[in-house]
């Protein structure tokens, strides 16, 4: 009889609704380590041999920091909104605050924000920006998806599912000023987020009213200019294949060549279009036209180091590390992702959140987060199971495999 090889086992923990994560045992009393501290801490590091003792100090500045791989970034992050609002009160700052799902100081925290502590909290010129200009802030949406598959013969593999991260600036009241969907590359977070940061300051004197004015005007002004950037970016190759030839008849399928044309953006290709399009290929170009106008879409040293550092696999070889050749092209591919996806967020997603601060609709930051995740994110908090429930579908296993802790 032949014996067939075990598939693999899929589990998946998942959410079951609530905004907030319950704080671990060591968050429930103010954090005994402020940011003074942690720089001690750093210096303390910066100073010792490699080790376990070292080691050991890393993962007590993640816990002081509230970050992961904060010897990395250098930044401190608040837990809670009201101390983030005291310290933005008392040196003039406004808050940038990162909504995600899961938390920022675990390696299983959603996909944007694992991105964000490697390309643009390590990047040494994004970390000193933030420090010198923001009160950092983070929360949860709620608990990250998490697949564990495990093979039957001790192999298995960790990835989580769905989930999104946004940054809002907020004023020193909390009261948000503008949202930066997903990833940016470092040239555009810095540029978007100084673009912002002098009403953020602003806007702590303004009473309700006068800040609903003053963002509408504002985010206006910048829906307009966003679209005269993407007009003015230049052109794009679009690929259109003449099918029909070959329907009509086999010998003249030789006819049916890719027709390159040249795309005027903002002309021949409307931003609304391409927002519809989503193609790879366009994406891919507009990406690397708005790169070459605010700087390329690459790792720092210092993120190319964290990038190495957490060992990214060679699948050829069961698993062992990438050479460094490997990982310099793994690099280049998700620069590549990175400046694709920064396009698309800044020039599509964030065109919408301009869109809803003129439009007149609630900005407070329930309301303007729970549209955030609803309308561009996908993954409304009134759901869940985020879109992976299969109701109406027989899996032939009990219960559905769900399990309620």
């Amino acid at each position: 009889m032949t014996r067939r090889a075990a598939l693999p086992l899929l589990s998946l923990t998942i959410a079951c609704g609530g905004a907030e994560l319950a704080p671990r045992p060591s968050d429930v009393s103010p954090r005994a380590v402020a940011e003074p501290e942690l720089a001690a801490l750093l210096a303390r590091y910066d100073a010792m041999h490699p080790g376990a003792a070292k080691d050991a100090l890393a993962g007590r500045i993640d816990r002081a920091a509230g970050q992961r791989y904060a010897v990395w970034s250098r930044l401190y992050w608040h837990r809670d909104l009201e101390s983030a609002m005291a310290e933005a009160r008392a040196t003039g700052k406004p808050i940038l605050s990162l909504r995600m799902l899961g938390r920022l100081d675990d390696d299983l925290s959603c996909a944007n924000s694992r991105f964000f502590r490697v390309a643009l909290y390590a990047n040494r010129d994004v970390s000193a920006y933030l420090r010198d200009h923001f009160v950092l802030h983070w929360s949860s949406e709620r608990p990250v998806p998490v697949a564990r598959i495990d093979f039957g013969d001790g192999r298995v593999l960790l990835r989580t599912v769905a989930g999104n991260s946004a940054h809002y600036l907020l004023d020193a009241k909390g009261r948000p000023v503008d949202v930066l969907p997903g990833l940016y590359s470092p040239a555009l977070f810095i540029e978007t987020l100084e673009r912002a940061r002098e009403l953020a300051v602003r806007a702590g004197g303004l009473d309700d009213a006068a800040l609903a004015d003053e963002l509408a005007a504002y985010h206006g002004a910048w829906a307009e200019e966003t679209r005269a950037r993407f007009a003015g970016l230049g052109t794009i190759e679009s690929g259109n294949t003449i099918a029909a030839a070959e329907r009509q008849a086999v010998s003249k399928a030789a006819v049916e060549m890719p027709v390159v044309r040249q795309l005027r953006l903002g002309t021949d290709l409307a931003l609304d279009a391409a927002a519809v399009d989503k193609s790879e290929s366009t994406w891919n170009q507009i990406g690397a036209l708005l790169a070459g106008k605010v700087g390329h879409a690459a790792l720092d040293a210092r993120s190319r180091a964290l990038f190495a550092a957490l060992r990214p696999a060679d699948w050829a070889r069961a698993g062992q590390p990438l050479p460094d050749a490997g990982v310099d092209e793994l690099i280049a591919s998700f620069e590549k992702v990175m400046t694709r996806d920064a396009a698309y967020n800044e020039l599509v997603l964030h065109q919408q959140i301009h869109a809803r601060f003129t439009g007149g609709g609630p900005t407070g930051f329930a309301a303007l987060n729970r549209w955030v995740y609803a309308s561009l994110f996908r993954t409304p908090a009134e759901d869940p199971w985020l879109g992976m429930a299969t109701e109406g579908v027989f899996s032939g296993i009990p219960d559905d495999g769900i399990v309620m802790r």
